[in-house]
């Protein structure tokens, strides 16, 4: 038998260990090594610091110096990345720590069930959690810590997503429907930057507490307003110019997708330049990569709905179609796996 190649065993090794990046980083999070260590630390007081011995210390730096997040000077003193510095300190504004204990506590923890999802033909990764809705949104009800858990998640990971607000049509929407709007962070970051906006959020009754006090934390009151309903039995609230599905549509099945679609084209249809915003995870074209879509399916698959993944944009194209919409504008954002179509 053909030996491995050098090349073909480090790339089987990176596939075979990629977890424990993703449990190394998890766990100096949860520490608040990052934030320790912007304050300034050798690495001799590093172990107290953290409250653990210095021999775990010793292994968790050992992890972090290979993934690059913290160098050791030569007289002893930490010092973060600049992307950790940026991104990985709980006090920090970009920070990312919050979607970090969402992938570990929720994401990762789930996914260990995908062989069992796939052959029982459901998403087994509830299992994992108490009760007996049949989706992860469904069981976070009945769980504040793990709501309240992932829309903070989902809410640092929005805040790094900037394309969505490059849309320019967005400019020519007085109303925004908010589909699906969760906490309220896209309806935050659309009013900050597009100052005549305003937006109705809908979700279920569970979510709008803390949208509506996120909401009014930011001062947006008289800009946002937040109604319960459940997306796809409920009518949607009258008066808007525009409709956005972002990070929604890519949870579902393709026949719930079309449904959002119809139902957005039957909202809309009485607007006088109405317009359909998407932001979406979305694989290749060939449905040959990348990572996050591959991740996000598995995650959608195994534990969020059962169904679901990050479609290519060639399906959303069919489906608005179909829908009776013309898609008048396509922004790639291939680097994170996303793509944004405003359609009329």
């Amino acid at each position: 038998m053909e030996e491995l190649s050098w090349n073909e065993w480090q790339s089987l090794c990176e596939a075979m260990n990629g977890y424990i990046k993703t449990q190394v980083l998890s766990t100096a999070c949860d520490l608040g090594i990052f934030d320790v260590v912007e304050r300034g630390v050798t690495l001799a007081a590093l172990p107290a610091s953290l409250g653990i011995d210095a021999h775990g210390c010793r292994i968790l730096m050992l992890g972090l110096r290979q993934l690059g997040c913290v160098q050791v000077d030569g007289d002893g003193t930490v010092r973060n990345s600049p992307l950790a510095r940026r991104c990985l300190r709980r006090e920090s504004r970009h920070s990312m720590v919050p979607f970090i204990m969402l992938n570990d506590r929720i994401q990762h923890r789930a996914c260990l069930h995908f062989t069992r999802a796939l052959r029982e033909r459901r998403n087994a990764g509830l299992d994992e959690f108490a009760g007996d809705a049949p989706t992860l949104y469904g069981r976070m009800a009945m769980s504040l810590d793990t709501e309240r858990l992932f829309h903070e998640g989902m809410a640092a990971y929005t805040r790094l997503s900037p394309r969505m607000l490059d849309m320019k049509e967005l400019r020519q929407v007085s109303m925004l429907l908010d589909v699906g709007g969760g906490d309220g962070s896209n309806a935050i970051r659309l009013c900050e930057r597009f100052p005549s906006l305003r937006v109705c959020l809908v979700d279920l009754p569970s979510v709008l507490d803390k949208a509506k006090a996120n909401v009014a934390d930011h001062g947006l009151e008289q800009r946002i307003t937040c109604v319960a309903a459940d997306m796809f039995e409920d009518a949607w609230p009258p008066g808007c110019d525009g409709v956005l599905f972002s990070h929604v549509l890519e949870i579902f099945s393709p026949p719930k997708i079309s449904l959002l679609y119809r139902k957005a084209k039957d909202y809309l249809k009485h607007v006088e330049d109405g317009r359909l915003f998407v932001w979406a995870l979305m694989c290749d074209a060939d449905e040959g990569g990348g990572l996050q879509a591959v991740k996000s399916s598995v995650y959608f698959m195994t534990v969020a709905s059962g169904e679901g993944m990050a479609y290519p944009v060639g399906d959303h194209r069919r489906w608005l179609k179909e829908a009776g919409f013309t898609i008048t504008a396509q922004y790639d954002a291939r680097t994170i796996d996303h793509c944004a179509l405003v359609a009329r």
